[in-house]
């Protein structure tokens, strides 16, 4: 399933869905199924006490039809991404799950390094197994820093955005659903960001730019 397909699904059943109906039988069921059987119940509840092998065997037990969906990031929101790249020499990618957004990257000509959760997806010279909550990079080690589709599962926020700053010389490139909290929801998503202005409300230091990209929220974080 696409994900312009998957956005629109989701803006449907926030906006016309009351969470009275939304939180009830059958969502958590659907969930289940689309998740997997191996998926944890309450995640959103029990991943903040989580270590970071319990998180990542989190995610390794996800299955069903989640697995096989097509990438987080548009065509357009791959692009949003390149084009405020251009020119880097140094690139850190977060989360970058299919890759198809690496490789446009290093078609740039820049250097990339991926940090990733999980080991298997890909493969890559430059390739990290870590958490974007303690990055394994020297201080500004990278011109740009691009984490698509990644803020909405950290556990912790805060720390999250202190680590891209940390690492980061020039800008951060964030996309992002645009998303209200249900208790039920068909991901593993721990942080819902409703505007562009809330989720810039997030930046420690600089400045931020953004637009909504194929209904995703697209910020461009200038140190």
């Amino acid at each position: 399933m696409k994900r312009e397909t998957t956005n629109r699904l989701r803006a449907l059943l926030d906006e016309w869905l009351p969470a009275v109906i939304r939180e009830r039988w059958p969502f958590p069921w659907l969930t289940r199924v689309w998740l997997g059987a191996g998926s944890v119940r309450d995640f959103k509840r029990s991943a903040f006490a989580m270590s970071d092998a319990e998180y990542a065997a989190a995610y390794r037990g996800v299955r069903g039809a989640y697995t096989r969906r097509g990438a987080d990031t548009t065509p357009a929101q791959s692009q949003w991404v390149l084009r405020h790249a251009a020119g880097a020499r140094r690139v850190l990618e977060v989360g970058p799950g299919t890759r198809q957004l690496t490789k446009g990257l290093l078609q740039q000509g820049g250097a990339v390094t991926t940090l990733d959760l999980l080991a298997g997806r890909g493969s890559s010279e430059q390739a990290v197994i870590g958490v974007v909550e303690s990055l394994p990079f020297a201080a500004k080690s990278f011109d740009v820093t691009v984490v698509c589709h990644v803020v909405e599962h950290v556990r912790q926020l805060t720390r999250t955005f202190l680590e891209l700053e940390r690492v980061t010389r020039d800008r951060v490139l964030i996309a992002t659903p645009r998303q209200r909290y249900f208790r039920v929801t068909f991901d593993y998503h721990l942080h819902f960001f409703y505007s562009l202005d809330h989720l810039a409300s997030h930046i420690p230091s600089g400045s931020a730019r953004g637009e909504v990209v194929d209904g995703d929220l697209c910020l461009v974080w200038e140190l």
